[in-house]
């Protein structure tokens, strides 16, 4: 007897937009630039350039690219050193029908311009 596959991109189930935990330090952030190796330029929601690394349990299953937004986590152990960049933990990558609800909704600030990538 087959087993029942569940349909999970049936057009009627819905889903929700993931939003930043806030007590986890986690903000909204703009792929400026590709480095490859699965890192990436991020400008963050609070105006900081940083270095964002791709999460290794979705490292081969989301594709980032130019002009996405992210959901990412600052390092908080790193030390601070002038003239390098902080680096962050990208944990998810929106959809564009999730970016325009984020928009819609008032959720993506003025840091995260779409339109000047």
């Amino acid at each position: 007897m087959p087993s029942r596959k569940s349909n999970k991109n049936s057009p009627h189930t819905t889903r929700r937009v993931r939003l930043p935990d806030r007590q986890d330090d986690e903000m909204f952030a703009l792929v400026i630039e590709i480095y490859g190796g699965d890192r990436m330029l991020l400008k963050c929601e609070d105006g900081v350039t940083r270095i964002g690394i791709i999460r290794g349990k979705i490292r081969k299953r989301m594709w980032c690219r130019l002009g996405d937004i992210v959901l990412c986590i600052p390092w908080d152990w790193e030390t601070k050193v002038k003239g390098k960049k902080e680096k962050a933990l990208i944990v998810w990558r929106y959809t564009r029908t999730q970016v325009y609800w984020l928009e819609n909704n008032g959720y993506l600030n003025e840091h995260l311009d779409l339109n000047n990538i």
